[in-house]
């Protein structure tokens, strides 16, 4: 299939275009920047692979948790695509991208992103199955879901972090993560085909980011409106 992917759930936004099995991929890991430069990336990715927009089979993103602004600027970037084209939108979740190519491990899985300093959106998987719904905690609340006895696989942007916090805190847990931490497009152009395949509906107007922590805009306007009223 023609396809174009976003990976923008972290700081270092990945793109990648596929011609059926010839795929183009580049990152940006350039801060404010990437508002600028992502829609000359995307043109970029898309010829190196002989295609324009009207040609895309399918786009597809990491949705949320993740960093507020790549979440917004992929998201509002691909219903462009949508608008002018007709192409299909499919959001993935994010931490479900990061621990799908690990869906056929023994071991359980933790998908992972850095939230902030000590704190992480996380969920947990194990063959390739959801355990948990995504959230958002700090270290020490995240090992006390976990069997120290049981080794532990991390993944994601944020499992060297999360690795290396745990074997200086706690080392009797057994927590391993391959690196290097990749992105993770080519899981979402996986799982997106699998629901194309399975008549899943693409993304809608409506739709927006999967979102598990307010922005800093939000909870200062929250604090604003607390003082008005008191």
């Amino acid at each position: 299939m023609k396809a174009l992917a976003i990976d923008c759930a972290v700081s270092k936004i990945s793109v990648a275009a596929k011609n059926e099995n010839f795929l183009v991929k580049t990152v940006l890991d350039i801060g404010t920047r990437q508002s600028e430069k992502l829609l000359p990336t995307i043109d970029y990715v898309l010829k190196e692979v002989g295609l324009s927009p009207k040609d895309l089979d399918y786009t597809c993103l990491t949705l949320g948790p993740g960093t507020f602004t790549g979440l917004r600027l992929g998201l509002s970037t691909l219903k462009a695509l949508t608008l002018a084209n007709g192409t299909p939108l499919y959001g993935i979740p994010s931490l479900d991208a990061y621990a799908w190519p690990y869906k056929t491990s023994l071991e359980s899985v933790l998908s992972l992103i850095i939230a902030k300093e000590d704190e992480y959106f996380y969920s947990f998987y194990k063959g390739g199955k959801k355990l948990t719904d995504e959230d958002d905690r700090e270290i020490e609340e995240i090992l006390k879901q976990v069997n120290p006895e049981l080794p532990l696989l991390v993944c994601g942007q944020g499992a060297k972090d999360f690795v290396e916090s745990v074997q200086e805190r706690a080392p009797l847990y057994t927590v391993h993560a391959f690196l290097p931490e990749n992105d993770a497009c080519d899981a979402l152009f996986e799982i997106a085909e699998k629901m194309i395949h399975e008549k899943k509906s693409p993304l809608q107007d409506y739709d927006g980011p999967l979102y598990v922590r307010k922005s800093e805009a939000e909870i200062v306007l929250e604090q604003k409106k607390s003082l008005t009223s008191n």
